[in-house]
């Protein structure tokens, strides 16, 4: 009678640790590896800021004279021969100009400053609106940069992602190869790093004499070519196996 109840309670006690153990075999039969992808790609969009400024004693004649020049420069950048040319306006300031003389501020009359930005998808002809606007007479022209459209960038990252994907699968297959199995469906599968895109700057400024040699000799247009950017992307995936 004692036997019999040992045994029982020894069967008991066996059945759940032998359960255990088989619902992790089962779900330990997977495995998980990271995918990155790397690309480069050209930028489809352009952009450049010109700025007009004038300084006189009366704060009125210098809003006027900035005013008139700013249009005519749009009006001339709009007749240009450049594509889907979209501008706007960047900065607009009025102001008294004061400079430290003889431990004082001096004032040296009142500045009025308009900025206009020109995009376009067309970045071999933005030296062309740098060179309308050094014929005009602008003075400063700035923030010269090429980037991704947004549709771009989503076609991009998306095709990037998939690169992404496909070398996690790689990888697997490698791993499971030399473990003498097979890679089987996907089980999970994350993303990570966010589709980063690394822009390098391209920073640009001509000022005074730069624009007026340009627009005295009449000196071709600067030629102007975007840099190449950089996405990045990495992806989790868990693949049973077989």
């Amino acid at each position: 009678m004692k036997l019999t109840s040992l045994l029982v309670l020894l069967a008991t006690l066996t059945l759940p640790v032998m359960t255990r153990a088989n619902v992790f075999e089962k779900g330990d039969k997977r495995v998980t590896v990271s995918g990155q992808c790397v690309l480069e790609t050209t930028p489809d969009r352009g952009s450049v800021t010109f700025i007009v400024e004038t300084l006189n004693a009366d704060p009125k004649i210098a809003i006027q004279k900035t005013t008139e020049l700013h249009e005519k420069l749009r009006n001339e950048l709009k007749r240009s021969k450049v594509k889907d040319l979209e501008l706007s306006t960047t900065e607009y300031t009025v102001a008294e100009r004061k400079e430290w003389e003889n431990n004082k501020n001096v004032s040296k009359g009142f500045f009025a400053r308009l900025g206009v930005r020109a995009t376009t998808p067309e970045i071999g002809n933005l030296g062309d609106l740098i060179a309308i606007a050094a014929r005009l007479g602008v003075k400063e022209t700035t923030g010269l940069s090429t980037y991704l459209s947004d549709q771009k960038s989503l076609d991009e990252k998306k095709r990037c992602l998939e690169t992404a994907a496909k070398n996690a699968r790689e990888k697997a297959e490698a791993l499971a190869k030399s473990l003498n199995t097979k890679v089987g469906r996907v089980l999970a599968i994350n993303e990570r790093g966010g589709g980063n895109v690394s822009e390098p700057p391209m920073p640009m400024r001509m000022e005074s004499m730069s624009m007026k040699s340009m627009a005295d000799s009449n000196m071709a247009p600067p030629t102007i070519s975007g840099q190449k950017l950089t996405i990045s992307q990495d992806v989790e995936v868990s693949f049973s196996l077989e």
